[in-house]
């Protein structure tokens, strides 16, 4: 539990206010974050913290980007296939190693100069796939929509094997309106998360090279 008590007023720069800010914040979730809490737990005033951070909006932007910069960004190869899936991977391990603050990478389009470099390794990779301008912006940010839901249902448990509980949920279904469902029950009891995320990364590459083909020269 995060100590509330008030603490002898001090003087903290920006960056030691924003790394208080993510302590707290991987602590206690955003349900449990405030700028009056997180004044309290470092020993300034509230107004020193909107000094740095003109908004909350804009410290958990802040709060995003440091857990970015906690995770290595990988370089740019020879291959765009690869470099997709690297920035995949490092997003997913963003998410299990950070859970409580990984949900706030959908409210930015970018959140800060750490998710740019990502960024640029994504749709510098779309672009060298052969993809037009407009393809190669709007499939960049159908990647994010995808690694970043797949990694966010990960993390709060969709993408496990089903359970007893669940897999006797399916089985009462009704056998000829839900015979594909039924038929994957030992399929869904034996899911490995790191094969479905493999796969799913495989075929969106598949989709974006589909495009390639396809886009007018």
């Amino acid at each position: 539990m995060t100590d509330l008590r008030p603490k002898t007023r001090r003087r903290l720069d920006k960056q030691a206010i924003l790394e208080a800010a993510f302590e707290l914040f991987a602590e206690e979730g955003e349900s449990g974050f405030s700028i009056r809490k997180l004044a309290a737990s470092v020993g300034v005033d509230p107004m020193t913290v909107l000094h740095h951070f003109r908004s909350k909006d804009e410290l958990l932007r802040a709060i995003a980007d440091h857990a970015v910069r906690g995770v290595e960004i990988p370089r740019a190869t020879e291959s765009w296939q690869n470099d997709l899936k690297a920035v995949a991977n490092t997003f997913r391990s963003l998410a299990h190693r950070y859970p409580r603050i990984f949900h706030l990478h959908f409210r930015y389009h970018a959140t800060g100069p750490a998710d740019h470099v990502a960024s640029e390794i994504v749709y510098c990779a779309m672009r060298r796939a052969g993809l037009p301008d407009d393809r190669a912006a709007g499939l960049g940010l159908a990647f994010y929509a995808f690694v970043l839901g797949f990694a966010l249902a990960e993390a709060e448990g969709l993408l496990r094997p089903i359970n007893d509980a669940d897999e006797a949920e399916l089985d009462a279904l009704d056998a000829d309106a839900y015979k594909s469902t039924r038929a994957l029950i030992p399929a869904l009891k034996g899911l490995d998360p790191d094969l479905a995320f493999s796969a799913s990364m495989d075929a969106f590459i598949a989709g974006v090279a589909n495009f390639s083909d396809r886009a007018p020269s």
